[in-house]
């Protein structure tokens, strides 16, 4: 991850989480960071201040990372934002599946 990939999400994901949210109600979104190695403090302030600008309380937002130091890295980043952590893509999708499906539930 670098700073240019930082600065074109900030970019472009607000009109595409509008979509999104639009389209299905709300904003189920699975982030890929397997391939990402632990973070300089330099790219975490601006990861986190581009993730939370964008951010919405019936959001879910399942992080997937490839070790434990960058899971503990992404708990402090995320804090308070409608957001899990995980190692697996799979336990990723089943989060995501099952409050998507508790929320549709609630709906009826």
């Amino acid at each position: 991850l670098t700073l240019p990939e930082i600065d074109r999400y900030a970019r472009e994901a607000g009109p595409q989480f509008a979509q999104a949210r639009e389209r299905a109600g709300s904003l189920r979104l699975l982030v890929d960071l397997t391939a990402t190695a632990v973070l300089s403090q330099s790219l975490m302030d601006p990861l986190a201040k581009a993730g939370m600008q964008y951010s919405r309380a019936d959001d879910r937002v399942a992080l997937v990372v490839g070790s434990t130091l960058l899971r503990l890295q992404m708990r402090r980043m995320i804090a308070d934002a409608p957001a899990e952590i995980f190692l697996t893509l799979d336990e990723a999708a089943a989060w995501l599946t099952q409050s998507q499906a508790r929320n549709a539930g609630a709906a009826h």
